[in-house]
């Protein structure tokens, strides 16, 4: 595999290192063109005029995604991840969304979603993975991040539309697959008041992945070890791993919450398959195209 580039034109990336930790500042020039939205936020009452927004607003998401990154459409792997997929997401919380799983041809490991039940993996993600029960951790981690109803997504949508119309960010902002989260709802989101913490949303997501997990016959501890590997300075991965930690970035905090609700799972008297054969049948196409390159 060879490193992956970060492309900078209109979407500007300020790297700050502290010691072994690093942050990341993003700044746009768009963001001044709703700045006058930013001091009021009024929560979104009627469900259905909810839905339609969140649909309308992943499906342009999507769009811009699908134009930008080839979608990797080997049968046999999608097939698989749709089955996987399907188990979780019929244990979630919200049926009102219609969960679809996207596999994105890109080496880096990364994993995001869109509002109305879009998931997404990067082929990079499954040569990372070691079996089902990661896979599905994965997945759950995304899923459980759709749970929350963000009252600001009628603000959001505007916000976006208004991106889209001037053409701000198309191509430059997708050049970086991390800026997918960024479009899809930080940097969107950015532009109106915050209702929740990105670290709140973040260990909300990762107690509904566990208990989903378990709710689907999962063994909840293939999303510790996946996360745990994510978080290895010496990762041979570490360079493909930097956008996902960026979205999903990992602390003493985090897993101390995550330790706290593993404990208190209904794990009494229960045995899980790891799902490794299952696993490497599954991925064996692409693994193999990786050792071809």
């Amino acid at each position: 595999m060879s490193p992956p580039r970060v492309h900078l034109i209109l979407v500007k990336l300020k790297i700050e290192s502290n010691g072994m930790k690093r942050g990341i500042a993003i700044t746009l020039s768009v963001l001044l063109l709703a700045s006058g939205c930013a001091h009021h936020s009024r929560s979104v009452t009627d469900s259905s005029r909810y839905s339609t927004v969140e649909t309308e607003l992943g499906e342009a998401i999507h769009r811009q995604i699908l134009q930008t990154i080839p979608v990797y459409e080997e049968e046999k792997l999608n097939h698989y991840v749709q089955a996987i997929g399907k188990r979780l997401a019929e244990v979630a919380e919200r049926k009102d969304l219609a969960y679809r799983f996207v596999i994105l041809q890109d080496d880096r490991v990364y994993a995001t979603h869109a509002p109305g039940g879009y998931v997404y993996l990067t082929t990079g993600f499954f040569k990372f993975l070691k079996n089902e029960i990661e896979l599905a951790g994965a997945l759950a981690e995304e899923i459980g991040f759709l749970q929350y109803k963000d009252p600001r997504l009628s603000k959001m949508k505007k916000a976006f539309n208004t991106l889209v119309q001037t053409g701000s960010y198309v191509g430059p902002a997708f050049g970086s697959i991390g800026a997918l989260s960024v479009l899809g709802l930080a940097l969107v989101g950015s532009l109106v008041n915050h209702q929740k913490s990105d670290s709140a949303r973040l260990y909300e997501a990762d107690a509904h992945a566990l208990q989903s997990l378990v709710q689907s016959g999962y063994d909840p501890q293939g999303l510790i070890n996946l996360l745990h590997r994510t978080a290895d300075q010496n990762s041979s991965f570490r360079a493909y791993l930097y956008d996902y930690l960026q979205a999903h970035p990992v602390s003493e905090e985090r897993f101390d919450r995550l330790e706290k609700v593993f404990g208190e799972l209904p794990l009494t008297n229960r045995s899980f398959d790891a799902g490794r054969d299952a696993y490497l049948a599954a991925t064996a196409t692409l693994r193999q195209a990786a050792v071809r390159k």
